[in-house]
């Protein structure tokens, strides 16, 4: 009796999305085992994302989420309806993880480290599933030994969340294209709306997808129908946020600067060395224009083949390319459009999602070098990597330092002494050294932050504090260094009451010590 064979639509679906031809006993076999070009990437980014993952400082970013974590849900929901909206599901997901395993610099970084795995193996899934595995090897350790990942994936932030759900969902689109089924639609748009939950403007992703399924000649009403149907699940949280847009009022206007920084950061770099263009972004970057250069000008428009409905078959190389430059292009470029034309949204953490991407275009390049120079290559884009590795791991890696100014206060401040903050926001702060801040008078405080359904509380008016710091005979105040600091109505009272006995200032934070003067 003869073997089986596939019926020539299958056939020739697997042929047009690239999937590798398999004999039918290894169908029969089970599921495949994972490959290299998977389980290296995933392991190479737990690597770096463990290496030292506690040294970089605990930043005002990560203190808010250790605040809005460890607050019952209601409480979360009070916070959420005032602030940080866009980030409620992310909040929601460390509540668990806090619960379960606590405040501890590793605890809760370690769900951003784990995501960043994901997505390292995730970029060999799609290099595999593009018809490129060597690509996705190459990419995805590429991208696991960058800087700028392990800036990201060292911190308890939803960005690495966001990346790794990027990814995801631009599986669920091959997936789709390849079985073009109202279910894996449905599952595509459901995707897509995860990830807007996550991070609003990952979103913007499915602008990408888009030239991809025309590029693909794919079924382009089904992907409207599962983008509309995420965009209608969207929706009211796009409104929600909206209303919060007062949050990110700091966001100055993108210029020239922070587009070719956008590319610097992009392809692996921090883009806060200097010079910044030193590291690994310029060999990324180069490798990725020999693959765009290799399947984009020069096309070989002699074997594009139309395969039926779903679309031009195309080189591997070119259905990598026409899926990952629009992943890279497109969301940076609506951010720098929507903040020219009306209110400044560009921070590159937002955009943080297409590093995958870009690290594809990468690993294509290297695909197209013989084996022994894409390796070399790899290892000497390590070790370009490795100053910003260690800068980023170190005191200046974040933009604040508070691990100084607790030191201070542990060492000089006493139970019954008072504390005040500058700003309110500081306060945060007092959740990460609980220890420390937990024998402070926070003299102050009106509402905790609990109460007030914010990150910093309510204080007191200025009349109120007189009359608090009346009784006061040491004063601690803590805040972030910058003019608003310097002219804070409630410093110029303090230095009307108190004397001061000291100053010390880290990374974006100070402490002053204030005594009672000898005659009051």
């Amino acid at each position: 009796m003869t073997g089986l064979t596939a019926p020539p639509a299958v056939r020739n679906r697997a042929v047009r999305l690239g999937v590798p031809r398999r004999p039918s006993r290894r169908m029969r076999s089970g599921p495949p085992r994972p490959s290299a070009a998977v389980v290296v990437p995933g392991l190479l980014a737990l690597v770096a994302g463990l290496w030292d993952l506690s040294g970089p400082p605990l930043w005002r970013d990560e203190a808010a989420t250790i605040s809005a974590a460890t607050r019952t849900l209601p409480q979360l929901l009070h916070l959420l309806h005032t602030v940080d909206v866009v980030h409620g599901a992310y909040y929601v997901l460390m509540h668990v993880v806090v619960a379960v395993s606590g405040t501890g610099d590793v605890a809760v970084r370690l769900p951003s480290v784990l995501a960043g795995a994901l997505a390292a193996a995730g970029v060999g899934v799609l290099g595999r599933a593009l018809g490129n595995p060597r690509a996705g090897l190459y990419g995805g350790a590429l991208m696991a030994t960058m800087p700028v990942f392990s800036r990201y994936v060292q911190e308890a932030r939803p960005y690495p969340l966001a990346m790794a759900m990027t990814v995801g969902v631009s599986l669920l689109l091959l997936r789709a294209l390849r079985e073009p089924s109202r279910i894996a639609f449905a599952m595509y748009g459901m995707a897509l709306a995860g990830l807007a939950y996550v991070n609003l403007f990952a979103f913007l992703v499915a602008g990408a997808h888009g030239i991809y399924v025309v590029w693909s000649r794919g079924p382009v009403l089904k992907w409207c129908g599962a983008v509309a149907m995420a965009l209608a699940a969207v929706a009211p949280f796009a409104v929600l946020a909206s209303a919060q847009s007062a949050q990110v009022s700091w966001i100055r206007s993108p210029g020239a600067d922070d587009v070719g920084m956008l590319a610097v950061q992009l392809f692996g770099d921090l883009g806060a060395t200097s010079p910044a263009w030193v590291g690994v972004a310029p060999l990324a970057g180069g490798l990725a224009l020999l693959a765009i250069t290799r399947h984009v000008l020069h096309f070989p428009r002699g074997r594009q083949e139309r395969q039926g409905c779903g679309g031009w078959r195309g080189e591997r190389g070119e259905r990598l390319v026409a899926l990952a430059l629009p992943m890279v292009v497109v969301p940076p470029l609506a951010l720098f459009a929507a903040s020219w034309a009306d209110h400044p949204v560009y921070v590159f953490r937002y955009v943080f999602c297409c590093v995958p991407a870009a690290a594809l275009l990468a690993g294509a390049g290297l695909a197209a070098l013989p084996r022994r120079a894409a390796l070399a290559l790899l290892v000497a884009g390590l070790g370009l990597s490795i100053p910003a590795h260690l800068l980023t791991r170190g005191p200046d890696g974040r933009q604040d330092d508070p691990a100084p100014v607790a030191s201070v206060l542990a060492a000089g401040a006493k139970r019954g002494d008072a504390v005040l903050f500058v700003p309110d926001k500081v306060r945060k702060y007092e959740l990460v050294y609980p220890e420390i801040f937990g024998r402070l008078d926070d003299v102050a405080l009106k509402r905790s932050p609990q109460r007030d359904g914010s990150f910093g509380g309510r204080d007191v008016g200025p009349l109120a504090l007189a009359t608090r710091l009346a009784g006061v005979r040491t004063l601690w105040v803590v805040g972030h260094t910058g003019k608003a600091a310097k002219g804070s109505k409630r410093l110029n009272l303090v230095r009307g009451l108190f004397v001061p006995a000291g100053r010390w200032t880290s990374r974006g934070m100070f402490v002053a010590r204030y005594e009672v003067p000898a005659a009051r």
